[in-house]
């Protein structure tokens, strides 16, 4: 069979901003610091050959930025950033491969080695576009790879493409030669077989879209056709110009395909491998396929100059070098690709039923987040109810305490009067108790003079004994209490005068307090029990930090702005972290953000500093838009040393100025959708895909 592609999908959250570049790098670095002596590598090398505007690199384990240049030569743990409108071209030194690399582009050569015999290379493509044209292996033991977000590409002789949305993270991989075997990473790990439907074959023409979305883990659904016209407008200039100048290499290698699958039909075998979404059963399928093998490529070429990304003339320098006129490149009227042709339909059956359980799981998440508002509204109407009643209680006991005082007092002689009244005024000098815990009124049958005024505490309950936590710490909601209380009593758990949660005591059983979701921030709670409405003495709780990012609005609108307040909650030294990556939704009839991508750093805030770097990034569609921010920490020059960030308490982390548009609506709802923080190896410190939303006025 014609040369293969192996093809893994990553499980991770889509949408990875640039910075997550920098966390890749390190754990790279780490990995390569740890190998084992056991296996010897040598270092290999990557020349540029051909640079066009702004492109820099760093190198393995620096944080400073050079200008690339044609010549340079790349090696195992360098980066390379594209500016836009600008691209590299890439050739490993001892193989003739080749990438090019288009703009707004971030790459990482995570391996550039000789090891056991075999060569290994490998780039990581974070961000934008690529072309791979990679040469035939020699040994079992070679390989080649191209990791993004959402996948790892495996190569053998192979022309593809890969494409990496700024919006959403999904790779689109498109073949033009070749075979992709695409495969869920980790499937061996989790108990599936990777021999059944965590595989897909994707043959010339067809393309795979992945990320870690969606409830179905048969990657046989996202395999189809490819869509020129998409393709055409995702990819860069100069990678279309690749393509376009590999078209005889590509053509060569698509006759091998044709042949095998002629020979395979010939000898009865329909369906060229066991994961292919093909399955051809006569010649005329067979022909069917083989004529989209050579249609994708005009209407790939047609797309392009109709995206004004290639010119005719690149097309006609292209057409003067194929000699086969029935092969030559047909961007006025290109036949129409046959998008069914050859597809198996136990296959058909299969996208049908994932379109129906796509749909399924859409509306069940339509259904969970209009479950989750109307939750939301009740524990508020809950909460304003449960306060009212509380105000109430408040009020009784305080004319209750009243009348008894005047009863009592009325009883007492001059000069107990006067001693029980600097009595109280002692008191009023001491922190005022829940009134729901008072004890008892002053009695008022005494005739004692003792002036005390207060009840026994011989009546109160024992107070709770904590079993957990019992030093600070930091949780993820819910967090649970634990404790013992005596039988017959409430344990209430509060945040100040709030209670945040309560539960029966059950005597020497513990008893384990679920406290409702806590907003990201420090608590410092206390746990009481109550019998009746008399309270033990408060116990309590040590501090309590929970994770996560506030938004705000922080300032009203001023020269037709208003300003976001995104701050950090809940960390401490014990909770370093190096990149954070938050999304904002908004209407874009009402806001927009029109400032610029890199920011200046600000004192005070969380990157501030010479070895960081901020971006704000917003796109768009029809109707709403998404500003993704993102900021990294970078290794202090020379040093070798990467410094996390550590935070004491509530840090400001950026103040975002957007542009009202509608003047007129006086409000507008801007939605926290997703944040990320990762640490120095890119793992997840905090990810929250829990929908955040304020009202914001815009008046």
């Amino acid at each position: 069979m014609a040369n293969a592609v192996r093809f893994n999908r990553r499980k991770q959250r889509p949408a990875l901003a640039w910075v997550l570049v920098f966390a890749m790098l390190f754990q790279g670095i780490v990995a390569v610091a740890l190998a084992s002596p056991a296996n010897a590598k040598s270092s290999r090398s990557a020349a540029v050959v051909e640079v066009t505007g702004e492109v820099t690199y760093k190198k393995s384990g620096g944080s400073k930025s050079y200008a690339v240049y044609q010549d340079l030569n790349l090696n195992q743990g360098d980066s390379i950033v594209t500016g836009p409108s600008s691209s590299v071209v890439l050739r490993v030194v001892d193989r003739e491969d080749e990438i090019t690399i288009g703009e707004n582009s971030e790459v990482y050569i995570s391996d550039l080695v000789e090891k056991n015999g075999g060569k290994k290379t490998k780039v990581k493509s974070w961000a934008g576009s690529l072309w791979a044209k990679v040469r035939s292996l020699i040994g079992s033991e070679d390989e080649f790879e191209v990791e993004t977000p959402t996948a790892v590409m495996g190569v053998r002789g192979t022309n593809f493409m890969t494409s990496v949305s700024g919006k959403t993270g999904e790779t689109t991989m498109a073949v033009a030669a070749g075979i992709v075997s695409a495969s869920e990473a980790g499937s061996a790990a989790d108990g599936r077989k990777t021999q059944d439907a965590g595989i897909v074959s994707v043959y010339p023409a067809q393309q795979v879209k992945l990320n870690s979305s969606g409830p179905t883990n048969d990657l046989r659904t996202r395999a189809e056709y490819a869509d020129p016209k998409a393709l055409a407008e995702a990819a860069d200039e100069k990678v279309l110009s690749s393509f376009m100048k590999n078209i005889g290499n590509i053509q060569t290698e698509q006759d091998k395909m044709k042949a095998q699958l002629k020979e395979n039909l010939d000898k009865g075998v329909g369906k060229p491998d066991g994961h292919s979404i093909l399955k051809l059963t006569t010649p005329t399928d067979l022909e069917a396929v083989q004529n989209n093998f050579d249609r994708f490529l005009s209407h790939l070429a047609k797309s392009a100059v109709d995206a004004g990304k290639l010119t005719q003339k690149a097309v006609d320098d292209a057409n003067a070098n194929i000699a086969d006129a029935s092969r030559k490149l047909d961007i006025h009227h290109p036949p129409a690709m046959d998008k069914h042709a050859g597809i198996d339909p136990e296959v058909e059956q299969l996208k049908k039923q994932a379109e129906h359980k796509n749909f399924a799981f859409e509306q069940e998440q339509r259904e969970l987040r209009e479950t989750q508002t109307r939750l939301a509204t009740l524990l508020d109407r809950i909460e304003a109810d449960r306060q009212r009643i509380l105000d109430q209680n408040r009020k009784a006991v305080a004319e209750a305490d009243q009348k008894a005082t005047e009863q009592y007092t009325s009883t007492l002689s001059a000069d107990e009067k006067k001693r029980f009244e600097e009595s109280q005024r002692k008191n009023a000098n001491q922190p005022a108790p829940d009134p729901s815990s008072r004890p008892t009124s002053p009695p008022v049958d005494s005739g004692s003079d003792s002036g005390s005024g207060g009840g026994s505490t011989d009546d109160r309950p024992s107070a709770p004994v904590l079993i957990s936590p019992t030093a600070e710490t930091t949780l993820r909601n819910p967090v649970q209490i634990k404790l013992k209380a005596a039988a017959g009593t409430t344990v209430r758990v509060l945040n100040g005068t709030e209670e945040v949660g309560r539960a029966d005591g059950l005597g020497d059983s513990e008893v384990t307090v679920t406290l409702r979701a806590l907003q990201p921030g420090t608590y410092n709670l206390t746990a009481q029990t109550y019998r009746e409405s008399t309270a033990s003495v408060p116990v309590s709780i040590p501090p309590i930090h929970i994770l996560g990012v506030g938004l705000a609005q922080a300032d009203g609108l001023k020269d037709g702005k208003i300003g976001l307040a995104l701050t950090m909650k809940g960390f401490t030294p014990a909770t370093p972290f190096y990149s954070v990556e938050a999304h904002l939704l908004y209407d874009k009839a009402a806001l927009d953000y029109r400032g610029p991508a890199d920011l200046a750093p600000v004192p005070g805030t969380v990157f501030y500093g010479a070895q960081s770097a901020e971006t704000l990034r917003q796109v768009s569609d029809a109707a709403r838009s998404e500003l993704i921010y993102a900021a990294t920490a970078f290794e202090t020059q020379g040093s070798g040393v990467i410094n996390p960030i550590q935070l004491s308490g509530d840090t400001l982390l950026v103040n975002i100025p957007l542009s009202v548009v509608d003047l007129a609506a006086g409000s507008a709802k801007v939605d926290l959708g997703y944040v990320k923080i990762i640490d120095k190896q890119g793992n997840t410190v905090y990810e929250s895909k829990e929908i955040q939303s304020i009202s914001v006025g815009t008046k």
